[in-house]
């Protein structure tokens, strides 16, 4: 048996006199795992917390052994997860090949390994059409692809997807 990829002790997280997390505590070995709830359930907050976006009001969490609230533990993490965001992130004035290769870049990827393999993703998510056409004319159905691309780009050992299907088509969603 491996070692679990998340652990979570206690985790809370408070926004003021909003608790968005109480006492969450749950080990889960490698593999794929989804996490259903409504609006507000705090399915966000929580992948936040594990990107070391925010930092816990309570607990700990571990992922993929990092510790997110550790720094230099932080950064290493960056490099072995592939993240997509629920919000949009993607840079104006840039086309699609621009900002692949760019986010490739940031994870480390040298320059050549990063276009090559930002061609390979984009192909993979349906965009290979539209790779060079300007962020502001792609459709919401596109810009999910694309951010979907950008956390594929480096070969990640693990993906966190927020709400991942919305704005795409029944197609796109399959």
């Amino acid at each position: 048996m491996s070692d679990p990829i998340l652990v979570l002790e206690g985790l809370e997280k408070r926004y003021g006199a909003l608790q968005a997390l109480r006492g969450l505590t749950l080990t889960l070995p490698p593999g794929p795992t989804g996490l259903l709830g409504p609006n507000g359930a705090g399915k966000s907050t929580l992948i936040k917390l594990l990107l070391g976006q925010l930092e816990p009001s309570g607990g700990k969490a571990r992922i993929a052994g990092f510790d997110p609230s550790i720094r230099a533990e932080r950064l290493a993490l960056r490099k072995r997860v592939g993240y997509m965001p629920e919000s949009d992130c993607l840079i104006p004035r840039m086309n699609g090949i621009e900002i692949v290769t760019a986010l490739g870049r940031m994870t480390g990827m040298n320059v050549r390994d990063a276009i090559t393999r930002a061609h390979e993703v984009l192909d993979y998510v349906g965009l290979d059409e539209a790779r060079y056409r300007g962020l502001d004319e792609y459709s919401t159905g596109m810009k999910q692809r694309l951010k979907l691309a950008q956390a594929l780009v480096h070969d990640p050992d693990f993906l966190l997807l927020d709400e991942p299907t919305n704005g795409l088509d029944p197609k796109g969603r399959k």
